[in-house]
């Protein structure tokens, strides 16, 4: 278990909280790695009345594998930097199920997505 998605994951009574960095406004929502110390989660959601924040929340329950109710928004409400509850689930459970949820591309890798080594065949730009 990577040292740095522990630190993102800690043991509360009746469950865990989870640090997250939230990249609102993302081409897809995923759960991508770390970022500063805290799970970063790209959402699709703008940051506008809320959405991104139960975009993210859906997001994680998800991940987890709980009901979306389990989950609460500790404190974070207007910052990318957030703390959200999750009730019912241990420390290895829920380091174990992010994990496993993690993209397995890495961010900003638009090679790794065309699936071929090295992006593909390269094409020329036109000419006119």
């Amino acid at each position: 278990m990577s040292p740095d998605l522990r630190s993102a994951v800690r043991d509360v009574p009746g469950g865990v909280e989870l640090s997250v960095f939230c990249q609102p406004k993302a081409a897809r929502s995923a759960l991508i790695g770390m970022h500063g110390g805290a799970l970063k989660a790209k959402v699709k959601a703008p940051p506008v009345e809320g959405r991104a924040n139960r975009a993210l929340l859906d997001l994680l329950a998800g991940a987890l594998g709980v009901p979306r109710g389990r989950l609460t928004l500790v404190s974070g409400e207007q910052s990318r930097n957030k703390r959200i509850r999750v009730e019912g689930v241990d420390v290895e459970s829920a380091l174990a199920a992010i994990l496993g949820a993690l993209d397995p591309l890495p961010e900003g890798t638009r090679k790794a997505r065309q699936g071929e080594p090295n992006g593909g065949p390269k094409i020329p730009p036109r000419r006119s």
